[in-house]
């Protein structure tokens, strides 16, 4: 397996991991209460992991990840670091000094950043992050431009080719 590949899959289950640790401790009156990275805008997080990690297995190991791939990899790790920092901001507010940040949310930063450290350091010379954008927008915009013929001119709804009536 390719060593870019190796990494952000390495990098995506520890993200998926770190998704059921707990991310917050809550105590109030006595009562100590956690709660694991798998609610509100973890759930975006954990499907960004679940993204990078199926984008690294996908196609021929061996080689390193196209420029498609290699931009959505950094898409996804991009946006889950995004919500954490967002998860950090808004959970450092709430509670007034009574939630401690637990360890599975450091786990799930580290594991995005290892995302996007182990695409970007590891990546073909010619890739850079323009071209990589720029081919996802062809890809996007050629399909969009493709006109869709499912049915072939002899298949028609409620046939099977069967001249026989159903009995």
């Amino acid at each position: 397996m390719n060593k870019q590949r190796k990494f952000v899959l390495i990098a995506a289950a520890v993200g998926v991991i770190s998704m059921f640790l707990p991310w917050i401790s809550i105590s109030m009156l006595g009562a100590n209460e956690t709660v694991s990275g798998m609610h509100g805008k973890g759930i975006l997080v954990f499907l960004c992991f679940v993204v990078a990690g199926a984008v690294a297995y996908m196609g021929n190991q061996t080689i390193n990840l196209d420029k498609t791939m290699w931009g959505i990899t950094l898409l996804a790790g991009i946006v889950a670091l995004l919500f954490i920092i967002w998860f950090y901001s808004e959970a450092s507010d709430s509670f007034m000094g009574a939630s401690f940040i637990g360890f599975g949310f450091y786990i799930s930063a580290l594991a995005s950043l290892g995302i996007l450290l182990s695409a970007y350091m590891f990546r073909s010379p010619t890739d850079n992050i323009k071209d990589s954008f720029n081919t996802m927008k062809k890809n996007i915009e050629s399909k969009m431009n493709t006109p869709s013929n499912t049915n072939t001119p002899n298949d028609t709804p409620g046939t099977s080719g069967n001249t026989n009536p159903p009995l």
